[in-house]
Parts: structure tokens; C-alpha cells; sequence
């Protein structure tokens, strides 16, 4: 799904994603990203700058697999970037989830009720979204 989104021109109606604001932005995402792989994230998709415009400051949707500890997961890339990981279980999650400066938002995935309702309680976020 994330290689089908389509950056572009945002006067493109097909467009879903246009550039970043600045050169420095652009410049930023990117040393994230190298930062991650660098880490000993694995890129699962993107991870690249990409130049579908000419002259734009436009970067592939970008998934990195790691681990908690990275800098990837514990700053704000403001960027099409996004960090994902395991967990064993759902106290290991909360643990993950709660193990951050910043917790200004969080999300919960499941199809089980009662985690729906107990997970989010569990977390240290300014909002939580289910």
C-alpha cells in the first residue's frame, strides 16, 4: 500500500502527497532515514529521496523496521517516514509504547474488545487513538 501512494504535484488530483516545505526539511528526512540504517534499521520500503517533480523536495513513503532504542523511534521525523517493530507481548508493548520523552500520541490496533478498552488506559500519550 505505502508504494502505491502517489507523490507528485499537489495541483494533481491524482497526487496524495506532494513535497517538503524546505530544502533543510528534506535534508533532515534524509539524515534520519541514514541514521536509521545506519543504526541497523532495515528499510521496508522507500528510504529514499524521490524525484518525481523536477526541482522538488520529495521523499518516498518510507517504512524502517528496528528497535525501540533508535533515535528513528524516539524523535520526530516529521517526514513520510515511519518506524515500526515487534513485541512479545502486550505488557512489552505498553512498555514500548510508554518508553519516550515525547508522548504526545499514540495509536492501538486490535480486534479484541477488552484490549481495546484497557491498552490505551495503559499508555502515557496526550491523546491515544483505537
Amino acid at each position: 500500500r505505502t508504494e502505491a501512494i502517489k507523490t507528485g504535484d499537489p495541483l494533481d488530483e491524482a497526487t496524495m502527497m506532494g513535497a517538503q516545505v524546505s530544502s533543510a526539511q528534506h535534508e533532515k528526512i534524509v539524515n534520519y532515514i541514514n541514521l536509521g540504517t545506519s543504526e541497523g534499521a532495515k528499510v521496508l520500503t522507500g528510504g529514499a529521496a524521490n524525484d518525481v517533480v523536477n526541482g522538488g523536495y520529495y521523499i518516498k513513503p518510507t517504512i524502517l523496521s528496528g528497535t525501540n532504542d533508535m533515535k528513528i523511534f524516539q524523535e520526530e521525523i516529521f517526514g513520510p517516514v515511519t518506524s515500526v517493530t515487534t513485541f512479545r507481548d502486550e505488557e512489552e508493548a505498553v512498555a514500548i509504547a510508554n518508553d519516550t520523552v515525547y508522548g504526545l500520541g499514540a495509536g492501538v490496533w486490535t480486534r479484541d474488545a477488552h484490549q481495546a478498552y484497557t491498552v490505551p488506559r495503559q499508555i502515557q500519550a496526550g491523546r491515544v487513538w483505537v
